[in-house]
């Protein structure tokens, strides 16, 4: 399986969702033969009979480490929600996030998910790996720095999910919580009337009402622009690049 036709399964041109899921890890997944292996290892996911129906009014957001918010947001869809992934980095040499775990998830995953018959309209599930600015591995020179954020642009809009029958955003997290960067996007919905709930993926259920704070520079004009000044952009789409060695020497 190809990057592109992994990306075709995840986020179908049919599907209600499809135009937030972002194709740039699929993307840099290179030749089929380097992923067989993976695509005969579909990973087994937890339950998530706690989750809201997806036939009601809720969609749900996953902020989960690596390949474990793959992993649960199959375990939703087999409770009938679209899995949209939002993973906006790229794979590369010393990485400092893991992607390619990710990757390897997402196509074994491909081979599951097809299989389920999901509705065009199916409720909205955003993946994202909630290591993406505090990855294990240290940004340091000579290492690929994939790390990357989210904005409100890589979501719709609080208009969109109510013409399409969203009055809650669940937010499924471990221990890290609300990160700041996800503030930005859940506070503007929740401004225009969109109900917050959350839950701690560790504590197997307990859903909690969300009160999101204003997070720092929000709505400020030049918020994008100075976090994306702390990244590097891929050329090929999304983050990652590799750190610069400093050159060292003496003249005169």
């Amino acid at each position: 399986m190809t990057g592109e036709e992994c990306f075709d399964v995840w986020a179908p041109a049919a599907a209600s969702w499809s135009e937030w899921a972002k194709p740039s890890l699929f993307a840099h997944m290179g030749p089929p033969a380097e992923w067989s292996a993976a695509a005969t290892e579909a990973p087994g996911g937890p339950d998530a009979f706690w989750i809201p129906d997806a036939g009601g009014r809720t969609a749900v957001i996953v902020d989960l480490p690596g390949e474990t918010s793959v992993t649960f947001g199959l375990a939703l869809a087999r409770r009938g929600y679209r899995p949209v992934p939002v993973y906006n980095t790229s794979l590369g040499p010393s990485p400092v996030v893991n992607a390619a775990g990710i990757a390897q998830a997402l196509i074994a995953g491909a081979t599951v998910i097809r299989g389920f018959g999901l509705r065009r309209d199916a409720s909205p599930a955003f993946l994202l790996d909630s290591e993406r600015m505090s990855p294990p591995s240290p940004p340091q020179p000579g290492k690929f720095d994939n790390r990357w954020l989210v904005f409100p642009q890589d979501f719709p809009s609080a208009a969109r999910l109510q013409a399409g029958g969203v009055s809650d955003i669940l937010l499924v997290h471990g221990e890290r919580g609300l990160q700041d960067d996800l503030a930005h996007v859940l506070l503007r919905w929740q401004q225009a009337g969109i109900r917050m709930i959350a839950a701690d993926a560790r504590e197997n259920g307990r859903i909690r009402e969300l009160q999101v704070q204003p997070p720092s520079m929000f709505r400020r004009a030049w918020y994008r622009a100075l976090t994306i000044a702390r990244l590097r952009r891929n050329n090929a789409g999304g983050f990652g690049a590799v750190i610069p060695v400093a050159s060292s020497g003496r003249y005169g």
